[in-house]
């Protein structure tokens, strides 16, 4: 399926690029997002004409990204989490979880904007990938414990988390 990019689009490419994607990715992801249009002659004439008004949308959601990564940057989250002796989580953490987290120091962002790269089920430090914008990304700390105290603990000295089985108790 050929398609005309609206946005930038991470591995495919940027807005006004027309490109060939496979048929299913097209018509169940980058279509009802509105991230891209059926590379029709309508439809490029049409973006041709809007292309303006895009950038300059895009332009203005990149700023209020960045305004929002400035209010992150230096934020480390704390989340408390029962665990086993060894260290492992009852359960993991979310990007809901993390959302919540940030909503309660008045940071509004989207579960959807939330990267875990692989499955947060230990205690520690963690580093979670935040992509705010096509253009704008950022990194935030969490530190998840059994009790506030270990979790600044962490914060503190990461390697404490991953040293020999502590008791709890």
């Amino acid at each position: 399926m050929k398609i005309v990019l609206l946005e930038r689009v991470e591995k495919l490419g940027k807005m006004g690029d027309v490109i060939n994607v496979k048929d299913g990715f097209g018509r169940n992801y980058l279509l009802p997002q509105k991230k891209a249009l059926r590379a029709t002659k309508d439809n490029i004439a049409y973006f041709e004409k809007q292309k303006a008004t895009l950038q300059a949308q895009s332009k203005d959601l990149q700023t209020k990204a960045e305004g929002i990564a400035k209010k992150i940057s230096g934020v480390e989250l704390i989340m408390i989490r029962q665990s086993s002796e060894a260290g492992n989580l009852y359960g993991s953490v979310s990007s809901r979880d993390i959302v919540k987290g940030l909503e309660e120091k008045e940071i509004m962002i989207n579960h959807t904007m939330v990267r875990i790269e692989k499955p947060v089920k230990m205690v520690g430090v963690h580093e979670i990938k935040l992509i705010l914008h096509s253009e704008v990304t950022t990194f935030i700390k969490i530190s998840i414990a059994p009790s506030e105290e270990e979790a600044l603990a962490f914060l503190k000295n990461p390697e404490l988390a991953f040293s020999k089985p502590r008791n709890f108790s």
